[in-house]
């Protein structure tokens, strides 16, 4: 086999080696990133039923990230607080009709 040949099949070969190197790197992000949204989702779930004391510390956990992450931590806090208030201003509206029903008439 001639010198440029050899040449050309190493090349060939390295690129190919890259290709794969890249694809296995996208499919551990993509694994990680299904990882991540499953925590999320089990931890939003966690975090609705604790109560004002551990909400208040597990958002304190925000304060050890950078400011980026931490940005992002805070706006998810607020959102489900905003969720949850919703939530209870619904349960309150359809809870009312039966309350002013109770309420006796004089």
């Amino acid at each position: 086999m001639s010198s440029a040949r050899l040449e050309k099949q190493i090349e060939k070969m390295e690129v190919e080696l890259k290709e794969k190197k890249a694809q296995r790197a996208r499919e551990k992000r993509k694994e990680r990133g299904g990882q991540l949204v499953a925590l999320g989702i089990m931890f939003e779930s966690a975090f609705r039923r604790m109560g004002p004391a551990e909400k208040s510390r597990v958002q304190g956990w925000a304060e050890q990230l950078d400011p980026r992450n931490k940005l992002r931590a805070l706006a998810a806090f607020e959102r489900l607080s905003a969720e949850a208030e919703a939530l209870v201003a619904e349960a309150l509206k359809a809870k009312a009709p039966e309350a002013a029903a109770e309420i006796p008439k004089p």
